[in-house]
């Protein structure tokens, strides 16, 4: 069969008719002018009537190749006609001749096109649609062949893409769209099907240029739709080859970037083009069919029907069974005034998108996951280019809201890997372009993304819980422990669709019998597609503190970013047994890492740029009252859940439910039970039918507005808040007292009270009696007799039977659906549908694009930030993981210095200082010393801590970041400082310190050495130590760690050795020397915190009390007095806020001064001494002073004589600094005595 194509003579309009194709008649015959003298630039370096001959040359040689028409000459077509207009006769004879001539109007066309040609000089002059209708007949026309369609329809696209028609040009705007209908409308005999589909591929480049050149913006609404639909259709039909598909997968890709594109450029008005009668009529919107991919010509859209080559059928382009669009020219020899063409815009827009949604819907058994795969890679195209644009649109943007999120959020629990990595894919670019109107949608998706990951098939790490100690330490709970501690919450998410419904709207899963665990279980690379997709909100800079700003601190949202902090911190664990770090750890740490990062990037400009933070949002003061309701109105909910009178009665406690003027709580009630969407629908619809609540109900009722609302609207406004009781008696008082408050809204169809309660309950009966399914089909209620059965009860008259008709077909039509009764496809579609409701009042999700709130999120998100960031330094096994947690501990040591918070910087101390391994109690003073080596001409000592401390690079690197935070925010240090100083007690006791921190100050040799352990005296030396010169007690021991003791342990292997030396390096980058280089400018909190930790490290009091003989020297008790002093010295100006923890700690080892060593008491009484010259220089403090010189003073004599010189040297010292004091009475003599004690000592 061979489909005929009728062409329409087409002509030019002037000032006075005339042919479009003949010379004026009235003038000289104009000769031929330089065509090559054009204004307008086109795309080759040809002319462009050169470029149009060859065109028409080409087309008419194809033809001619076709037998059809290779014998016939088109010349003497038109004898005889050019005299006629001259006015000449013709012969009968010539005439009969003529008319006996076969007249073929395609290649007449062309002929008549070149005679126009010669009377255009300017390329902006050229008529579009008579430039293009030759062509666009021949694809057009069923009796050309493969090859001369595809020609011609080349010929079109090179006119576009070289520029030969422009927008300017004479009826641009018709011609485009007939060249959107020939292209979509193409019919050529069928060949092979390699053939016919080079012609399909070239139909799609035409109609890819049409869109996407300079004049695409001139096509109608209807034009574009139609084009859409060709492109669709061609990428559904399945007989068409893989190559042909993409190709128009990628034309369709192309023809959306140009659509969307121009979306950006559209405002909410119409745009015309050629509309010279503004009183043309409006035309309909534009419809495009939704494609099928079947092999049948079913629909009137993209089908291209490819025959056998058997059967030698002709092949019939696409849309060949659709209406054909009227030609815009005019049929007459003349043609009239361009109609006016509407160019295309919002209708042409919005059907497109509707369309690519309607592809998605995961319960269209007709669309295979093909064309979803396609619809989705158009729309994302979309999303990308015109996201912005499409939320300025609410025609466009419900599209998205509603329909679209509905469908993809479903096809997002498929299995199918490359359908499921598209559906991400596209939903992030929704979210990241329209987020702020689809606050409650991400709310959704972001919940379905953690449940569905943090399923106990797919994280073994799920149960894990963190506690954090009274030192700062972090532990972990199991989740025995955690549930137990959580009994009585509620959950904190939104009445948001539940996305697992467990039946058949799981897609793609059919089997209705599947238990949740098996529903939860996913593949590993399911889980990693998913957690990417989930990570990608993340990434953006303000993210998390969006999501505690628009949810956590809403009273209507869940706690999502909690939810999503726990989820990342318990998912960067590694793995229990295998200790290994998969990919799904190392993304979940990335991205804590880089919150943390955000964050300290915020607070870095805020230090540079005291502008940076500007807070136009809600204040944090108002979010945390907010938040901190939310809490309470949590907890309430679970205990109304429980037992409503229990939770009224706390609700009442805490001030959120509050009494009126009169002290009733009913209207406050009611609102609570209206707005609260955490409370259990059964339970709130059992305490609304109590009887003694029936005060609370009748409050409860006229919340709703029920003006202008149907009796079946109204009732199902008010039945989507609670579930209706069982009893009968329960339900009869809910229902009349809904019919009264729906009375006094004044329904004119109803008459009285009564009437308005008799409807409501048959509504209710025939609510049940439509959709129960133990009620059969055939035994259910009509209209007629729902009419008869509420006849005469309206006041004694009957309702209108149309109020009645509207009532009983919307019952029939669509279920009063009451909360958690079902479940399902049904149940999904009810609660999205109030998902969108609560959307429309729910506001917008906000950016929160300042610091303002940091503190507050990083407060709330230390504890399991921290955690997570421990364990997996704990566990790491490379390089590359370590360095992400060390980065992850300064950021959050940054962070706490910053704001402040002083626990969360202790406990990042600790847990550092206990992955060290230089907590753990050393052996102490054995009976045999550990070995000394030599290396480079450095003697060090070969400890079993040193060893170990050497092997463990875990903990060399958790010393070297430990020590670096604690000297660069030292200040923000309060009970971690007992663990510092534990670690440089151990690695003094292991001669491990460096040995600038060990010099202490003396009155007689200027600087000495702390040393470890005194030397063995000898008696010779000792019968002359008063014959000698004034020495220091020091003297006595030898500054090098041991004495000469040759009693030494095995010696040491190379592996100890060069362990020792790891160990020494990394003291040495620990730069402990640093430590206290800023003790001055450090917080007098600090210092005392600093203080009391040193007096708890230096020495143990109960030991000292039960001790009988001498006890023995502590060389750690003589470090941390020597700290305790230093500091306070160092801090003079503020020696009286210091003086009591430095005296408390000097008193407590004089107490016992006969028991101590005479090196402890020395360096005591120096230390004492040093303090009083410090605050004699500042002259106060008088009082302390005479109180620690009577101390010495009443020293035992044996202890005098031991410190003597000392002693002397010291109180020398002290009267010197003491000026303005040296004629107080009290004070000389208390000198005197002194000095007369240590001279009788000696």
């Amino acid at each position: 069969m061979v489909s005929t194509y009728s062409t329409q003579q087409f002509s030019m309009t002037a000032d006075r008719p005339r042919s479009p194709f003949s010379l004026p008649l009235d003038g000289p015959v104009t000769t031929k002018r330089n065509k090559e003298m054009v204004q307008t630039k086109i795309k080759s370096e040809l002319t462009w009537s050169q470029l149009v001959h060859a065109e028409i040359i080409a087309v008419t040689s194809a033809m001619r190749k076709n037998a059809r028409w290779s014998g016939m000459g088109v010349t003497g077509l038109r004898m005889g006609g050019l005299g006629n207009s001259m006015g000449l006769r013709s012969a009968q004879m010539h005439a009969k001749d003529l008319n006996a001539k076969e007249e073929n109007p395609l290649m007449k066309g062309f002929t008549n096109l070149r005679s126009y040609l010669e009377n255009v000089d300017d390329v902006r002059d050229l008529d579009a649609l008579s430039l293009l209708e030759p062509f666009l007949e021949v694809i057009l026309s069923g009796n050309t062949t493969g090859p001369i369609a595809r020609t011609a329809l080349g010929s079109v696209e090179k006119f576009l893409h070289y520029g030969i028609i422009g927008v300017n040009n004479p009826r641009v705007s018709m011609a485009m769209n007939k060249i959107s209908s020939a292209a979509t409308n193409c019919k050529f005999e069928a060949s092979d099907a390699a053939s016919d589909e080079l012609v399909l591929l070239r139909m799609l480049q035409v109609l890819q240029m049409a869109i996407t050149s300079e004049c695409g913006q001139v096509l109608s609404d209807e034009a574009v739709c139609e084009m859409m639909e060709t492109g669709l259709s061609m990428c559904c039909q399945m007989r068409l080859s893989e190559m042909l598909r993409r190709s128009a997968e990628h034309v369709m890709t192309n023809m959306v970037i140009a659509i969307f594109e121009r979306l950006k450029s559209l405002d909410d008005e119409w745009q015309f083009v050629d509309t010279p009668n503004d009183t043309a009529e409006e035309p309909a919107d534009p419809h495009m069919s939704t494609p099928k991919p079947s092999h049948s010509p079913v629909l009137q859209t993209t089908e291209t029907i490819i025959e056998s080559d058997e059967n030698s059928q002709e092949t019939e382009g696409l849309l060949s069974e659709s209406p054909q669009p009227e030609d815009p020219v005019a049929e007459s020899t003349v043609v009239v005034e361009p109609v006016s063409v509407r160019s295309y815009g919002l209708p042409a827009i919005r059907e497109l998108l509707r369309v690519l949604i309607s592809l998605l819907n995961p319960h269209e058994h007709k669309h295979t996951d093909s064309m979803r795969l396609m619809a989705l890679s158009i729309l994302n195209v979309a999303f990308e280019v015109g996201g912005r644009s499409i939320a300025r649109f609410e025609t466009l943007r419900s599209l998205v809201t509603d329909n679209f999120c509905k469908h993809v959020f479903q096809l997002a629990k498929t299995d199918s890997t490359p359908l499921l990595s598209l559906s991400l894919r596209v939903i992030s670019t929704v979210f990241d372009t329209l987020r702020p109107y689809l606050k409650l949608q991400q709310e959704l998706f972001i919940f379905f993304l953690i449940e569905r990951l943090s399923s106990p098939a797919s994280s073994s790490n799920r149960n894990v819980s963190v506690d954090v100690d009274e030192e700062g330490k972090i532990t972990f709970v199991s989740s025995r422990m955690d549930t137990e501690v959580r009994v009585g919450t509620v959950d904190v998410r939104s009445a948001s669709p539940n996305m697992f419904l467990g039946k058949s709207t799981d897609y793609p899963r059919q089997s209705k019998n599947y238990s949740t665990s098996e529903q939860m279980a996913i593949t590993a690379e399911v889980r990693e597609l998913l957690l990417e997709s989930l990570l990608q909100f993340a990434r953006m800079p303000t993210f998390m503190v969006d999501l505690w700003y628009n949810y956590d601190c809403d009273l209507t949202c869940g706690d999502l970013f909690e939810e999503l902090i726990q989820f990342l911190s318990k998912n960067s664990f590694p793995d229990h047994q295998s200790y290994s770090l998969m990919n799904s750890h190392v993304l979940c740490l990335d991205t804590l890492l880089m919150f943390i990062g955000q964050m300290v990037e915020r607070v870095n400009n805020e230090e540079f740029d005291h502008e940076y933070v500007v807070c136009e949002l809600t204040s944090v003061e108002e979010l945390l009252e907010r938040k901190a309701r939310k809490r309470l109105i949590l907890k309430g909910s679970s205990l109304f859940n429980e037992k409503p009178k229990k939770g009224i009665k706390f609700l009442i406690e805490q001030g959120i439910i509050t009494p009126d003027e009169e002290g009733n709580h009913e209207a406050s009630l009611s609102h609570f039970l209206r707005s609260t969407q955490q409370l259990d629908k059964k339970s709130l619809g059992e305490f609304l039918g109590r009887p003694e609540n029936f005060e609370t109900l009748k409050v409860y009722m006229r919340q709703f507005d029920f003006v202008g609302k149907r009796m079946d609207e109204a009732l199902r406004m008010v039945l989507e808040t609670f579930r209706l009781p069982g009893e009968s008696q329960q339900i009869f008082r809910v229902t009349d007292t809904f019919a009264e408050a729906y009375f006094e809204s004044g329904p004119k169809e109803i008459y009285s009270v009564d009437a308005a309660q008799v409807l409501a309950y048959s509504v209710i009966m025939l609510n049940t009696d439509q959709h129960s399914p133990q009620i059969r089909r055939q035994a259910r209620m009509s209209l007629d007799q729902y009419v008869r059965n509420v006849g005469g009860v309206n006041n004694n008259e009957d309702f209108p039977k149309e109020y009645l008709r509207l009532i009983f077909e919307h019952i029939q039509q669509d279920e009063i659906l009451m909360p958690e009764e079902h479940d399902g496809l049904m149940g999904f579609n009810y609660a999205w549908k109030q998902l969108q409701h609560r959307s429309a009042n729910c506001g917008k999700f906000l950016q929160c694009d300042t610091s303002c709130y940091d503190k507050a999120v990083f407060e709330l998100s230390w504890k399991p930030v921290v955690a997570a960031i421990s364990y997996v330094f704990s566990t790491a096994q490379d390089d590359d993981t370590l360095e992400k947690a060390i980065t992850g501990f300064r950021h959050c040591a940054s962070l706490a210095a910053h704001f402040e918070l002083h626990q969360v910087f202790d406990s990042i101390v600790v847990n550092l200082a206990t992955m060290t391994g230089l907590l753990e109690n050393t052996d102490g003073n054995t009976s045999v010393p550990d070995p000394i080596v030599d290396v480079a001409g450095q003697k060090y000592v070969v400890s079993k801590l040193a060893v170990r401390f050497g092997r463990n690079y875990k903990g060399q690197l958790a010393a070297v970041v430990m020590f670096a935070i604690v000297t660069r925010h030292g200040d923000s240090l309060r009970k971690g400082w007992l663990k510092v100083l534990q670690i440089i007690r151990n690695l003094f006791l292991n001669s491990l310190l460096p040995s600038s921190m060990l010099q202490v100050e003396d009155f007689l040799s200027g600087t000495t050495t702390i040393p470890l352990k005194p030397k063995s005296p000898k008696p010779a030396k000792q019968t002359n130590r008063r014959d000698g010169s004034l020495l220091s007690t020091l003297s006595s021991y030898l500054l090098s760690p041991y004495s000469s003791d040759e009693s030494y342990s095995r010696d040491p292997t190379e592996e100890e050795v060069e362990s020792t030396m790891c160990a020494v390096d990394c003291v040495a980058a620990c730069k402990l020397e640093e430590l206290f280089t800023d003790i001055s400018s450090l917080q007098t909190d600090t210092l005392t915190s600093l203080l009391t930790a040193i007096r708890s490290v230096g020495y143990d009091t109960d030991v000292m009390k039960k001790a009988t003989v001498t006890i023995p020297y502590d060389p750690a008790t003589v470090l941390f007095l020597e700290f305790m002093i230093t500091i306070t010295v160092r801090n003079a100006n503020r020696i009286d806020k210091l003086w009591p923890y430095a005296t408390e700690y000097i008193f407590g080892i004089l107490e016992f001064a006969e028991k101590q060593s005479v090196l402890v008491v020395e360096r005591t009484v120096v230390g004492l001494l040093r303090l009083c010259i410090c605050s004699a220089s500042q002259n106060v403090m008088l009082d302390e002073i005479l109180k620690c010189l009577h101390i010495l003073r009443d020293f035992p004599p044996n202890v005098t004589q031991g410190v003597a010189e000392q002693m002397m040297a010291g109180i020398f010292n002290l009267s010197s600094a003491n000026s303005e004091n040296r004629n107080d009475t009290d004070f000389l003599n208390t000198i005197l005595e002194i000095k007369q004690k240590v001279a009788n000592s000696l």
